[in-house]
């Protein structure tokens, strides 16, 4: 019943193994209105693990025919919800809920699974092997040198991941039990400039990208009395 309130919350972990995570978030809410509500929030998540999987590759001189590829990854998520709710009249009401979303991953030391059922492994380029990086065709690996297993290569796994959802629907009940919908929906998507997460950069990149817009009408009748 306040004009005005609000939360914020933190959370933070770490691992024996050197992975760890954070987690804020804040959010407000006004109430100008009795009939008026209009929230904001936002997420902040940072986390960086030792061992994400990448990849795994066929191969006959591996343990089990197979080598598991590893590496480590520093995510960066920024999450912004925004919602309006007003009730124009007892019959008559608009929603509008907005989402921005930037998620950025940066993959580093390539490194392979030393041995099953272990948090153990080996580092390309620096415990076993070669690995060489192609900003046109991704990495190249040869995992044991002049050994008899054969080179591989995987994608950049690098990503900046943008994302805008809007969604805004009018309700009218013209008569009791009769209803009609008037609803928009529009999202955005971008994924330049992998691993570099740059607020500003971003999000004009996000307003910038194509936007894919759907309108819809629904009509219900209730048909007696």
């Amino acid at each position: 019943r306040k004009k005005v309130s609000g939360r914020v919350s933190g959370f933070y972990q770490r691992t024996e193994f050197g992975a760890w995570a954070f987690v804020g978030g804040l959010s407000l809410a006004f109430k100008p209105l009795s009939s008026l509500t209009v929230s904001l929030g936002s997420d902040w998540n940072r986390t960086h693990s030792t061992a994400h999987w990448v990849a795994v590759i066929d191969d006959a001189t591996a343990a089990q025919g197979q080598r598991h590829v590893f590496s480590g990854m520093e995510r960066r998520e920024l999450v912004m919800t925004g919602r309006i709710n007003w009730i124009l009249s007892p019959k008559m009401s608009v929603q509008v809920y907005a989402q921005p979303l930037i998620s950025v991953g940066d993959y580093d030391g390539f490194k392979e699974l030393g041995r099953p059922r272990a948090f153990e492994f080996q580092r390309y380029g620096t415990d076993v092997g070669t690995i060489a990086y192609d900003p046109a065709e991704g990495f190249d690996v040869d995992p044991d040198g002049s050994g008899p297993a054969e080179p591989f290569s995987f994608g950049n796994p690098d990503f900046n991941f943008k994302s805008l959802r809007i969604n805004a629907i009018f309700r009218w009940e013209y008569r009791p039990g009769s209803t009609l919908y008037v609803a928009w929906t529009q999202q955005r998507q971008d994924s330049a400039d992998p691993a570099n997460f740059e607020l500003g950069r971003d999000a004009a990149h996000l307003l910038g990208a194509p936007a894919d817009d759907v309108f819809l009408i629904k009509l219900a009748y209730r048909f007696g009395k």
